[in-house]
């Protein structure tokens, strides 16, 4: 769950607090991009903690779809460190920051029910 939340939950909250102020200073862009480092070494955390748990549980069929996933979050997390130097960034991360949303929700839910 650690990881999880060092994925999504800190540069969400830092975005939308930008979104909500309606800026991304400099100096905001400059702590920002400090988390979506934080966010990808969280990922990383993610993805071999789920490894290891994967091969405890017997290696289910579940878990496939987020394996799935993976290189899709990668080219996500990439696109993510890029728009974080871009001078247009929130208009750029409103739509990273839904996509992310989406891929956060089927992950719990993929983990909550194992269809």
């Amino acid at each position: 769950m650690f990881g999880l939340i060092g994925w999504g939950g800190l540069t969400t909250g830092a975005y939308y607090m930008m979104a909500i102020e309606g800026e991304a200073t400099e100096k905001m862009l400059k702590a920002y991009r400090k988390l979506v480092i934080v966010e990808i070494i969280s990922l990383f955390a993610l993805a071999i903690s789920g490894i290891f748990m994967w091969i405890e549980l017997g290696m289910p069929d579940w878990v496939y779809p987020a394996f799935a996933l993976a290189p899709v979050l990668a080219v996500g997390e990439w696109y993510h460190y890029k728009i974080a130097h871009s001078t247009d960034f929130l208009k750029k991360m409103r739509f990273v920051s839904i996509f992310y949303t989406i891929i956060a929700v089927f992950l719990i839910y993929d983990m909550v029910f194992k269809p």
